[in-house]
């Protein structure tokens, strides 16, 4: 009976360390389930050097609402008004179609010449500029309901800008997105109320 005791100790610590184990299994579980549930959202979409898949999860609106008054989750800066860059995906959350937004720069006149050449490219070619894209973070924006959609040689096989269907543009993601150039126009509550393909050559 001596040996009991000592016995029991050890089994009552092992039981316990084991209950410990166990729940710190589950509450791992749970946070994981929760970041999980959190994902697509405008913060978590960044990428460290390598491209982001182009993907979209979203329909057009059959028949767009009315522009909302409040503002915009979209992460851009307050006050701009413009930008470039490619969209790489869609998705549809409560406050409405959200896309992933891969902002880049534009340089045009001396800087585009300086820039072709340092990087052995025919400055010929640039007469439109050239766009870099040194930056891997992108940006969760929301469309407005009514955004107007114009597409050029990529999405709608013109030369000319020709308006376009929404639902055009969000098909073209998942294949072409990391590709075209788009110009956004925002409105002052961070609603991108226009895509514009821009040219290329």
């Amino acid at each position: 009976m001596t040996g009991s005791g000592p016995r029991l100790e050890e089994g009552r610590r092992s039981l316990l360390l084991a209950s410990l184990v166990l729940v710190g299994v589950a509450l791992v579980g749970l946070a994981v389930g929760f970041l999980l549930s959190r994902g697509g959202g405008g913060a978590g979409d960044t990428t460290a050097g390598t491209p982001v898949t182009a993907h979209t999860t979203a329909s057009a609106p059959t028949s767009p609402g009315a522009r909302p008054t409040v503002r915009a989750a979209s992460q851009i800066e307050r006050g701009r008004t413009t930008d470039i860059g490619y969209l790489l995906g869609a998705r549809t959350r409560t406050d409405g179609l959200h896309v992933t937004f891969d902002r880049v720069q534009l340089l045009t006149g001396a800087q585009a010449q300086k820039y072709a050449k340092d990087h052995g490219i025919d400055p010929q070619t640039m007469r439109h500029g050239v766009i870099v894209n040194v930056n891997p973070r992108t940006r969760d924006l929301v469309l407005a309901p009514d955004v107007a959609v114009y597409g050029g040689v990529q999405l709608a096989a013109s030369t000319d800008l020709e308006r376009m269907p929404l639902q055009k543009l969000l098909d073209a993601l998942a294949t072409q997105g990391g590709s075209i150039p788009l110009v956004l126009t925002y409105d002052r509550l961070g609603y991108v109320v226009k895509v514009a393909e821009r040219p290329t050559g």
